[in-house]
């Protein structure tokens, strides 16, 4: 199973978003924020069980501004980005211990929303979302084809 943990934006600060995006097609039910992604894992057990051991208060946030990787352009996160960064490495950490490996990749907090094809990254510069409350890890199994779909298969509360 293809693994990876993140987090989701409510549906209000997704729609925020979506108003602010010219019109097309966005598929804002797939966006999340990646905390640890994991590839190719036998089962979800093990990183559930190592989710379990994951301690963190509520994190206020919201999305914000925006930049490329590449092709991908992604909206920032503004809020407790230093409790976010802390509760990445948690779930990093508790992946590793539990036998699960991790992608090494440094943590850079968004939300990837579009190719640069299909969005100049200019539209976002100076967007500023809503604030939420990151509440919940979701596990998620993500399996590639046309279209991705991403299956929610286990959930941790924070706080």
């Amino acid at each position: 199973m293809r693994l990876f943990v993140c987090l989701r934006p409510p549906a209000g600060a997704l729609a925020d978003l979506v108003w602010a995006l010219p019109a097309g097609p966005w598929p804002s039910e797939r966006w999340h924020v990646t905390l640890a992604f994991l590839g190719e894992v036998a089962g979800p057990t093990d990183v559930e069980v190592a989710l379990h051991q994951v301690v963190s208060p509520l994190l206020p946030l919201s999305l914000a501004g925006s930049g490329t990787f590449g092709d991908a352009v992604w909206v920032g996160l503004a809020g407790d980005v230093d409790g976010l960064r802390r509760l990445a490495t948690q779930v990093r950490d508790a992946c590793r211990a539990a036998g699960v490996a991790v992608e090494h990749r440094a943590f850079r907090p968004h939300l990837t929303v579009a190719r640069r094809r299909r969005l100049d990254p200019a539209v976002l510069a100076s967007y500023a979302g809503p604030t939420w409350t990151a509440s919940e890890l979701e596990l998620v199994h993500s399996r590639l084809g046309r279209p991705v779909v991403h299956e929610t298969v286990a959930r941790q509360r924070l706080g």
